[in-house]
């Protein structure tokens, strides 16, 4: 739930946390920066020496089309006399019966499910929404500092229509993350990503057997996340 996860980079912010990863959905993003926003005012008045703000960071996928699942019910249906347990069991105030609105707030909603098993009459439903990756990247990317990218071997056509995608992005990024799970043919694929992005193979950290290597470019670091886990 939001407030969870506002709670849950708000502990991390403070105890340290260099960076902090969360899914690319704007709802989820808007709570994480919440959070980073208290720690910063809570180490500004503890008088925190040497406190940093975490960067904020989202995963997506190479191959992988995004989907965001939104409750979603017709207010016409439901019967008048319901007591509403959906509106007051959602954690962000996405389900509204007021004079100028009633149903879900798609910009609010987050897919959390809370909803669909206290509808006493089984009236609300999960739908998932596909996405267009570059629309997902005009939402989230420009109010972020890191990026990681989740992707397998072989995966050559699907890495590069996305990383051409997020281009217009990228260059103002801190950090970016390639997570590739071990397997056949791990290393000639890693060196064909670094071709797509134009790591130079002489960078610091050549060993892409490391789990985790920092390579500096241009503009950012990239790291290299190959302990088998993505």
């Amino acid at each position: 739930a939001l407030p969870e996860i506002r709670t849950l980079t708000l502990t991390y912010a403070l105890a340290g946390a260099d960076c902090i990863d969360v899914a690319a959905d704007p709802a989820v993003i808007a709570a994480a920066k919440s959070g980073l926003d208290a720690a910063e005012r809570i180490a500004k008045a503890d008088q925190r020496s040497g406190y940093r703000r975490p960067w904020l960071m989202v995963s997506m996928s190479a191959g992988e089309d995004p989907h965001f699942r939104k409750a979603e019910f017709d207010p016409a249906i439901c019967p008048k006399d319901c007591p509403r347990p959906c509106e007051k069991i959602c954690p962000v105030e996405a389900i509204e019966f007021a004079a100028d609105f009633a149903g879900v707030r798609r910009d609010r909603c987050y897919g959390c499910g809370r909803c669909l098993p206290v509808c006493p009459w089984g009236l609300i439903a999960a739908h998932s929404y596909p996405t267009p990756i570059d629309a997902v990247a005009q939402q989230v990317l420009s109010q972020v500092d890191a990026l990681e990218i989740h992707t397998h071997v072989g995966e050559h056509a699907a890495f590069k229509d996305l990383w051409q995608t997020l281009q217009p992005w990228v260059g103002n990024l801190q950090i970016i993350s390639i997570s590739c799970p071990d397997g056949e043919g791990l290393i000639n694929y890693l060196k064909d990503l670094q071709q797509i992005m134009k790591v130079p193979e002489s960078a610091p950290g050549k060993d892409l057997k490391a789990s985790a290597i920092a390579l500096k470019t241009k503009s950012h670091h990239v790291i290299w996340q190959t302990d088998g886990r993505p």
